[in-house]
C-alpha cells in the first residue's frame, strides 16, 4: 500500500519525516496549493486503487487574495475523493493560524476556516474518508504549534500530527 499526500504546504513540508507517517509515502503535495489543483496532484503521482490519498487543503483556499468560494471548494474536495482511484481517503482538516503572527490586515482568519473546515467535513463524512482534525490534535500546543509566520506548522506540531495522520491510514 502506498500513501499519497496531496494538498498544500501543511504536507508539501513533510519531508525528512516521510516515514512518520508510513514506509511508501510519496509527497505531491506543494506549496500554495488549494482544492482545485487536488486531481492534477493526484494525476502527477500516479494514484492507483490500492493506493491511500492523504489530503490537506483549505488553508490557501480561505485566503483572501485567491479565495476559491466554497461552493467550488467543496465541489473539487468531492470530485478528488470521488474519482481519484484510490483505496481510501484521509483529510487533514486545516489546523487554523495564529492570527497574532500573520504579516497584516486582509489575511486568512480562523472564523473564514472554520467555514471551509467545515464544508470539508461534511464532504468527508459523506465520502466515507477518515479525518484527522489537525486543530484539535495541534491545541496543545497552544500558538507554539506555528512557525513565526502564523501559517505554517513549527516541529512540534508535526511530532503531533504525524502520528495522527499514520493511524488515521492504518485504520
Amino acid at each position: 500500500m502506498r500513501i499519497v499526500l496531496l494538498g498544500d504546504s501543511h504536507l508539501a513540508r513533510v519531508r525528512r519525516d516521510l516515514a512518520a507517517i508510513g514506509p511508501d509515502v510519496t509527497n505531491a503535495a506543494g506549496g500554495g496549493a488549494s482544492s482545485l489543483d487536488l486531481l492534477q496532484q493526484a494525476r502527477r503521482a500516479g494514484v492507483r486503487g490500492q493506493d491511500v490519498v492523504v489530503v490537506s487543503v483549505g488553508t490557501n483556499d480561505a485566503a483572501p487574495w485567491s479565495q476559491v468560494p466554497l461552493d467550488e471548494f467543496a465541489a473539487a474536495l468531492t470530485d478528488c475523493l470521488g474519482s481519484v482511484p484510490a483505496g481510501s481517503g484521509v483529510y487533514v482538516a486545516p489546523p487554523g493560524v495564529d492570527e497574532s503572527r500573520l504579516a497584516g490586515t486582509g489575511d486568512r482568519t480562523n472564523a473564514v476556516l472554520d467555514r471551509y473546515r467545515d464544508a470539508a467535513l461534511a464532504v468527508c463524512e459523506q465520502a466515507g474518508a477518515r479525518i484527522v482534525r489537525a486543530d484539535h490534535v495541534i491545541a496543545p500546543l497552544g500558538p507554539g504549534a506555528f512557525a513565526d509566520d502564523g501559517l505554517h506548522l513549527g516541529g512540534r506540531a508535526y511530532d503531533l500530527l504525524l502520528p495522527a495522520i499514520a493511524e488515521a491510514v492504518r485504520t
